[in-house]
């Protein structure tokens, strides 16, 4: 038996109160509030004889204004009512969101990524390595080596070992085995644009860095004894970055 709900309806939305209508919340079809209200379900009441929604009450009235008037939330906000335009799936909503500049940014940005494979691997990656040595550090910054190459040249000497570990010789000589390996990838974007992408996305999510490109990674193959020709060193052509987060910015 199908329930019956009023004209009007009295709202409790995650501990705020709205009054609306019912033809206002079954406008859309398809959503989750629709099938709420269709009578096929049983609404939950609170004590007051309103009835409940477990959603964030603060943003709700840009979900009722886009069922009465089609209007869409300010554009510094839409990230937040994107995430409650989903929730009730009003696809209509969602797919006027996206259109929006900081979401055709972000789509952007996804695509760019897929283009490289691990790429999120590498991100993860890199903020569990700085998480596990955080309590190890008693510096003011902390640094880390990427190697990043977009094209897997083939070796023109067959002694050089193309699954070697990168390395760094620093001033003093010292080699530095990189932290992390990135590529190749098939894409024109190059090296350094990919670890802008990187040095972007962590500082999205809240670390406080600077990244540079520090040369070449120093491994070297000399040409054995029987090479027919003149004796000659092959170098790994791949770029190493460096980058360096600071804790008390």
């Amino acid at each position: 038996m199908e329930k019956k709900f009023p004209p009007v309806i009295e709202l409790n939305v995650g501990g705020k109160h709205y009054t609306t209508t019912l033809l206002t919340l079954v406008k859309c079809k398809d959503t989750m509030l629709a099938a709420m209200f269709s009578g096929n379900y049983d609404v939950k009441m609170d004590q007051h004889g309103r009835y409940f929604i477990d959603a964030d009450g603060e943003n709700f009235h840009y979900i009722l204004n886009y069922l009465r008037y089609g209007e869409l939330p300010p554009q510094e906000i839409s990230p937040k009512i994107y995430r409650e335009a989903v929730y009730f799936g009003l696809q209509g909503m969602v797919e006027e969101l996206e259109k929006h500049p900081i979401f055709l940014a972000k789509i952007h940005r996804e695509s760019f990524r897929a283009q490289f494979p691990g790429y999120t691997k590498l991100v993860n990656s890199i903020i569990n390595k700085v998480h596990q040595e955080s309590s190890k550090n008693k510096e003011t910054v902390s640094s880390m080596l990427l190697t990043l190459f977009a094209k897997d040249k083939k070796p023109k000497l067959e002694t050089f070992d193309k699954n070697h570990w990168c390395t760094l010789k620093s001033k003093n000589k010292k080699k530095a085995k990189t932290d992390f390996i990135l590529g190749p990838w098939t894409s024109k974007s190059t090296e350094k644009e990919v670890m802008d992408c990187i040095a972007f996305d962590l500082r999205e999510r809240g670390f406080s860095l600077t990244q540079e490109g520090v040369g070449q990674c120093s491994y070297k193959c000399d040409s054995p004894p029987d090479y027919p020709g003149e004796a000659t060193v092959e170098n790994c052509p791949r770029s190493v970055f460096k980058l360096t987060f600071y804790w008390w910015k």
